[in-house]
């Protein structure tokens, strides 16, 4: 297929406008369908006209009859503007159902998602929806993702758009056993990806950071679990351990409780996906609804 020189084709406007009137046989009909007046038609297909040098169209009472020329033209234009209706609507539709992939903590998808999400399928069967495990407090890398749920405050993500999800106090936790065994301040601490953080945290508490037994496990989900059997404290969203603190598996020890923790969306920059919407949209809803 020949490469298209637009310089040499009419202006879109003029080729709708025309388009409209041939196949709805009017300037007031065509205008109806392009929420314009009959008056901004008529001007666009004169236009038309003046571009190709070619009467396209002559009165006929109070409508508008095609001549040899415009019957030429509106066929193939019906069969153009067409297609491209059907390509958008395609892409629309895929898009929406496309699959959505984004990032988080296992302990958030477990204790915040997963209890929900059916709820979202119920409405939206053909939308599939899968998450990665990445830290909280970890940058978002979009290659490969549609979103991601961090820790932080807008400011954290100057490049790009953050959107409020929820927000929950923050835990020191351990085992009942541990608690009662020994002060804070000797006991173990697990303070995993976010040391710097955490340590400021266990300061606020009132102990002395630089004197507390370190142990490191690994993630938040080992962490948890290495605390449920005594291993040592720590430092955690209420809605991450909540169903351990109700159970009685971990204890919030009695110190000063740190900052809140607030979780945002992040996303990238310019248009969202429509299923992408649709999901972070329900997300924030549905936890609303908890608040």
């Amino acid at each position: 297929m020949p490469e298209i020189d637009w310089r040499q084709l009419p202006p879109l406007a003029s080729l709708r406008a025309f388009e409209a009137t041939a196949r709805l046989n009017g300037f007031s009909a065509a205008a109806r369908s392009l929420n314009v007046t009959p008056a901004a038609v008529a001007q666009q297909v004169r236009a038309l006209e003046t571009d190709l040098s070619i009467k396209l169209v002559k009165r006929d009472g109070r409508g508008v009859v095609l001549t040899a020329a415009g019957r030429q033209l509106a066929s193939p234009l019906k069969e153009a503007f067409s297609q491209l209706a059907n390509g958008v609507e395609q892409l629309r539709a895929t898009e929406q159902t496309r699959g959505i992939k984004a990032t988080t903590t296992t302990y958030i998808v477990d204790a915040v998602i997963a209890p929900k999400i059916w709820s979202f399928w119920k409405k939206h069967p053909d939308i599939p929806v899968t998450f990665a495990p990445g830290a909280c407090l970890a940058p978002v890398d979009f290659e490969g993702f549609d979103f991601g749920i961090r820790v932080g405050a807008p400011e954290d993500w100057p490049d790009y758009q953050s959107e409020f999800l929820l927000e929950c106090e923050t835990i020191l936790a351990a085992s009942p056993e541990l608690a009662a065994s020994d002060d804070p301040q000797n006991i173990p601490w697990m303070l995993g990806d976010k040391e710097e953080v955490n340590k400021q945290t266990i300061r606020n508490a009132g102990l002395d950071a630089d004197r507390i037994v370190r142990r490191d496990i690994g993630d938040l989900s080992l962490e948890i679990e290495a605390a449920k059997q005594g291993v040592g404290a720590i430092i955690a969203a209420e809605v991450v351990i909540r169903r351990f603190l109700e159970d009685g598996s971990l204890v919030k020890l009695d110190l000063k409780s740190p900052p809140n923790s607030v979780y945002h969306v992040i996303l990238p920059n310019g248009p969202i996906r429509p299923s992408v919407r649709t999901f972070v949209d329900w997300l924030k809803a549905s936890l609303a609804e908890d608040a």
